[in-house]
């Protein structure tokens, strides 16, 4: 706590405002260290109505009515839920907005505050000559005197501050004192009362929170200068008509959904989970093969695996996926966790003789998810099966279905599976998850856009803008990049996507600080929803490659919301 006390005190002998995270914990509740400062009462409301002047001085001549709107302001310029309705002035306090303390809050906050640090009167009440002294003088920046034991700053002294503990009536309690305060009235509580309309030269104000769970700290790290900038996006004021937009610009396949099926190539088992490979009918005119189940594949044998042309090869229109069960699952049905990638086995952490393997535990995201209870689901992105490389498989899919992008193919092919999902009684229909990292986060983004069955998303290093990485392929959206109306970028995507939980996995090699313009941007959305803590972001820093650290954050948040 002490370290604490002396970084904020530096703060704010350089000048600069307390900031949300610098509230500080006591019992159940966050409070703010100072009063309010001019500084920061005019950030966000954008006036100083104070007498006495200066940015690191308390604001005051703010009524009870003033400090309210001054909090449910901060709270959404912030992206937190505003507690107070304006218009009774009643507090809602289990939301997670800014608002006034309590008086038992206050209480609590003040109990070890000093009166000898503090800016208090040493005056008497027998001459008008010192009275008059200190009203010329007025407040002291906050900060000026040493902290209490709680690390708060002028608890005592300054100005006095509005507290709340429910709808005003006839007058709003004020606690503290101001600079004409006697030293020795401490005792006496420095408790008061004013009208909550009322305004007054002695009369400020600082926050509280209600403390919460702190889970959605590491996925709200703002980087400086980001903190609520949105860059040169367009507002996100209006969304009605984007999934049509969108769905317009990913083209059509022009089909009919085939009836949901797969064909079983093999089995696999594991320690604590059982696994099928299989191949998903996407398109109605499949060739579907019939025949045996197919051989077994144990972990490391490679065997079966072996014989290819048994397993691997599947006619062009079906879709290799991995379905992994668990031993002992989360609960029945079964939450399910889909992983997109170039092919199953990376997700799987297990060679099946796809073009790509490479043993990664943190890509392996499928893997993860089973050996957490959840039904994981690997499939395989159609580039790696409609022909030999990139190129013959755009080329067959344009012979095929000239109208549709790369997006749009992989678009179609995730609600195949989604329409297969469904079919199966294990499945808890209300809990299906996508995460993906780099090509697979572009597959996760644009299939939970679109389809609203996928209930929590997270995007890995996959390039949140389109300027950020290679949309512009014909395996992803080709041409199509060139003619879209003015002001579209991906931001919409994650508009479409609230109020469903959405984590963005940043390493600084593709989503960067920037990358805060997008997630600003759309929390706007979350918070018209009721939801701004259904978004967020973990940059780690470190590369392309996610580091163990945001690979658990990652399962943490599926985990918050399909479990």
């Amino acid at each position: 706590m002490a370290d604490n006390k002396h970084l904020l005190l530096l703060a704010f002998l350089l000048g600069a405002p307390a900031q949300s995270a610098d509230l500080v914990k006591l019992d159940g509740f966050l409070i703010s260290p100072t009063e309010i400062t001019q500084a920061e009462y005019e950030s966000v409301t954008g006036s100083n109505p104070s007498f006495y002047k200066g940015p690191r001085r308390p604001v005051e001549n703010v009524s009870w009515w003033d400090a309210i709107r001054y909090c449910n302001l901060r709270s959404t310029k912030e992206g937190l839920a505003p507690c107070y309705n304006l218009t009774t002035g009643r507090c809602d306090r289990s939301r997670n907005g800014y608002r006034l303390p309590t008086g038992e809050e206050w209480d609590k906050a003040a109990a070890s505050s000093d009166p000898q640090q503090a800016n208090l009167s040493t005056g008497g009440t027998k001459d008008t000559a010192p009275l008059l002294e200190l009203i010329r003088k007025g407040t002291r920046d906050v900060a000026s005197f040493a902290p209490g034991k709680s690390g708060l700053f002028d608890m005592l002294g300054n100005v006095w501050e509005w507290t709340g503990d429910d709808e005003p009536v006839i007058s709003c309690v004020i606690r503290g004192g101001s600079f004409l305060s006697s030293k020795t009235g401490w005792n006496r509580g420095y408790r008061s009362s004013l009208e909550p309309n009322r305004k007054s030269r002695f009369t400020g104000f600082r926050v509280a929170r209600t403390a919460v769970d702190d889970w959605f700290e590491p996925y709200n790290r703002r980087p400086p200068g980001y903190e609520t900038s949105t860059g040169n996006l367009t507002p996100l004021t209006d969304i009605a008509g984007l999934r049509e937009k969108w769905t317009r610009i990913l083209g059509s396949m022009s089909l009919k959904p085939p009836s949901p099926s797969a064909r079983r190539a093999a089995a696999i088992r594991n320690p604590g989970y059982t696994g099928e490979l299989m191949y998903l009918r996407t398109e109605p005119d499949s060739e579907a093969r019939t025949g045996s189940a197919g051989p077994s594949i144990q972990e490391g044998t490679g065997e079966a695996i072996g014989r290819r042309d048994s397993v691997v090869r599947a006619s062009s229109i079906e879709e290799k996926i991995l379905i992994l069960r668990p031993d002992h699952p989360v609960r029945t049905p079964t939450p399910v966790v889909i992983v997109p990638y170039y092919d199953v086995d990376v997700p799987a952490g297990q060679d099946l003789y796809g073009r790509h393997f490479e043993p990664s535990r943190v890509r392996a995201y499928a893997r993860l998810a089973v050996e957490r209870g959840y039904i994981a689901v690997a499939i395989r992105w159609f580039g790696e099966s409609y022909g030999e490389r990139y190129d013959e498989a755009v080329a067959n899919l344009k012979t095929r279905h000239p109208n549709v992008t790369g997006l749009g193919k992989w678009v179609w092919d995730a609600q195949r599976l989604l329409d297969y999902l469904y079919t199966l009684p294990d499945v808890d229909r209300s809990h299906i998850g996508i995460i993906g990292h780099s090509l697979g986060a572009k597959m996760a983004l644009y299939a939970a856009a679109i389809d609203k069955r996928i209930n929590a998303v997270v995007f890995s290093e996959g390039g949140i803008g389109f300027h950020m990485s290679n949309y512009d392929d014909f395996w992803y959206l080709g041409d199509a990049i060139h003619h879209l109306p003015a002001g579209t970028d991906q931001h919409e995507l994650l508009a479409l996507i609230a109020p469903r939980p959405f984590l963005l996995i940043g390493g600084d090699e593709y989503d960067k600080a920037e990358s805060w313009h997008y997630v600003n941007a759309a929390r706007a959305v979350y918070q018209r929803l009721g939801k701004p803590e259904n978004i967020g972001y973990f940059n780690h820093h470190t590369g392309h490659t996610p580091t163990p650290e945001a690979v658990s954050l990652a399962m943490r948040w599926l985990d918050r919301f399909l479990r």
